[in-house]
């Protein structure tokens, strides 16, 4: 590329787009049991909001079970939506929900699912089945007959989240072409090569990079994650 007469350096920089796994868990906590199975069926209580991987979500628990046609509903149901308006596209993620004992530990769950997630609320989930779960997720009846899981009243449920990236585009290099009156790089250039001492002013001063120089510094920097 010719560069014209008069036109300073060019600004150069650079970024990296970075991602790691996502994985992360949320506690519900349940201190009146027996006051929630007053909540009509296909009715639901949310947790309160949460962050894994980026992105914003709740549980939605159903004291008498998601289907509202249900005259005697006999199993709890409990769903995860992803609740974030800045995020159009579907995701898909891993989730799995269980029940804790006492002493914290899992003593009931079901197994991992993957599924793919619309963002939305809760306006839309009638229509648009944005979230995912389980409709029998337990028995009433076997809950309320386990101390472990069920004691004064109270439950303790967790959601693991997981199974997809977290990505982010961070900034990795930026010279903005400014120089100081010795055609040195500027101070405020953001550039990682090692200043050198150049002059008989003993002014600590950086050699301006060549592109070629600046491009293998990029691409030598080490991968984040």
């Amino acid at each position: 590329m010719t560069t014209a007469v008069g036109i300073g350096r060019l600004s150069r920089s650079a970024s990296r787009i970075v991602g790691k796994a996502a994985a992360g868990f949320h506690l519900l906590r349940i201190e009146a049991y027996s006051q929630t199975k007053t909540v009509p069926a296909g009715r639901n209580i949310n947790s309160g909001n949460f962050s894994i991987g980026g992105y914003s979500w709740h549980l939605k628990y159903y004291p008498n079970g998601r289907d509202a046609s249900s005259a005697n509903p006999d199993y709890i149901s409990l769903y995860l939506l992803l609740q974030d308006y800045n995020r159009p596209n579907n995701l898909q993620a891993q989730y799995r929900f269980s029940i804790l004992d006492q002493a914290g530990n899992v003593a009931y769950g079901l197994p991992a699912k993957t599924d793919i997630f619309k963002c939305g609320d809760d306006d839309d989930d009638s229509e648009e089945q944005i979230s995912c779960g389980h409709e029998r997720f337990i028995r009433k009846e076997d809950l309320e007959r386990r101390e472990d899981l069920l004691k004064d009243d109270c439950l303790t449920l967790r959601c693991d989240v997981g199974g997809f990236s977290e990505l982010k585009t961070l900034p990795l290099a930026r010279e903005d072409g400014k120089e100081d009156d010795d055609g040195d790089a500027a101070d405020d250039d953001e550039f990682g090569l090692k200043p050198q001492h150049r002059g008989y002013s003993g002014r600590r001063r950086r050699r301006r990079p060549d592109d070629k120089e600046f491009v293998q510094w990029c691409m030598a920097q080490k991968r984040m994650g």
